[in-house]
């Protein structure tokens, strides 16, 4: 027999509950909008304001590589952002980002990162760098010839003529560099700016649930099945989807929320069992 929401477990639904609500809120508030807001010089954006941002292809190449694009880089993360960005300013900043957008390739941008990089002294390290930076270039411009504004318009438009997410996954982790986790939470987020979440195929959902270190500890707590923490990612994420539905909660709500959980609460994995409890007593009831 399938199980059923009720054998979920009273606590386990609170838990769902609490951190797919105001955790999510001050995810959303925090760690998304505030960030992008500070790299595209927007005073506390709206959402509005933020998707109206994200279609400009020039703003949307700067969310990527100053948010995205070397956020797994450790210590060299913040340096290799600054880098890439003034790179892409000076290649495509201004009126110039037509004429980038016109070219055959990438090639370009990867040039003045690896100028910026000699200027100040840091090691370009081709090997890791330049599929990312030119990559994600020649995406942009694959985008911009056939006929999308950027590569959120692209996310978008394909989500609402096709309600599919797959391809878009695919072919961003196909850029060297580009791993899954960055590729799922760069989705996700545009999932959760755009409004895109209920139009998103159930079986492709998969792609918008990263799974980082936060969830991975939270997994025993919240998906009441054996083994849950050594589920691989995309099983883990399917799992994610399925008990958020049921215990009525949005999942990319639950997944961000979880980040910001285990990031700004948790702090250590090592904690993650007493700071469950701890929501769990302070939770409202099931109605």
């Amino acid at each position: 027999m399938p199980m059923r929401m009720g054998e979920m477990g009273t606590e386990t639904v609170l838990l769902y509950r609490a951190i797919a609500g105001e955790r999510a809120d001050r995810y959303a508030s925090e760690m998304l909008l505030g960030p992008l807001g500070r790299l595209l010089s927007l005073h506390s954006p709206s959402i509005a304001e933020m998707r109206e941002a994200l279609l400009d292809p020039f703003e949307c190449l700067r969310v990527f590589f100053g948010h995205y694009a070397f956020s797994r880089r450790g210590k060299d993360r913040q340096i290799l952002s600054e880098l890439a960005l003034d790179a892409l300013e000076e290649v495509a900043g201004g009126d110039r980002i037509g004429q980038f957008l016109s070219l055959d390739d990438g090639f370009g941008l990867w040039q003045a990162f690896e100028n910026r990089c000699r200027e100040n002294r840091i090691k370009s390290n081709e090997q890791q760098n330049r599929g990312v930076i030119q990559g994600t270039a020649e995406l942009a411009q694959e985008v911009s010839r056939i006929g999308l504004r950027s590569i959120a318009d692209w996310v978008r438009k394909a989500v609402a003529e096709t309600d599919r997410m797959e391809p878009q996954f695919l072919r961003i982790v196909d850029i060297r560099g580009v791993g899954p986790k960055i590729t799922s939470q760069f989705l996700r987020d545009l999932t959760y700016l755009f409004g895109l979440e209920e139009r998103i195929e159930r079986a492709d959902r998969i792609y918008i649930q990263p799974i980082d270190k936060w969830i991975r500890a939270l997994a025993p707590y919240v998906v009441p099945e054996p083994n849950a923490e050594g589920m691989a990612d995309w099983v883990l994420a399917g799992k994610l989807n399925k008990y958020s539905r049921w215990a009525g909660v949005s999942p990319v709500r639950f997944n961000m929320g979880a980040t910001y959980f285990g990031a700004r609460e948790v702090h250590d994995v090592e904690h993650m069992a007493r700071a469950v409890a701890e929501v769990i007593a302070g939770a409202s009831p099931v109605a």
